[in-house]
């Protein structure tokens, strides 16, 4: 079953490597993570500004939420995206 996306949409940035970041299975709350180097990576891909981790999660949160979904529907107790999800290779 899909998570669904927090409806406050509150997030952390925990230790200066992480965005913390919760979804919901039903009334159970998951917690999931979006590494930085992630949404550096994702933000340089996007020509953006790849210190502003705040926009680029809020920019690609639905795809982020996507990806945790699916790797909790996948088994994964806590989601955690990095780069190799969020920034497909360039052929």
């Amino acid at each position: 079953m899909p998570l669904s996306p927090d409806p406050s949409g509150e997030f952390q940035e925990a230790n200066p490597e992480t965005v913390l970041f919760a979804m919901f299975n039903g009334d159970d709350r998951i917690d999931c993570r979006v590494e930085w180097s992630a949404l550096r990576d994702r933000a340089v891909a996007d020509c953006t500004d790849p210190d502003n981790v705040v926009a680029t999660f809020h920019k690609d949160r639905g795809t982020i939420e996507q990806i945790a979904s699916e790797q909790f529907d996948a088994g994964k107790e806590m989601p955690v995206v990095d780069t190799e999800h969020l920034t497909p290779v360039k052929a």
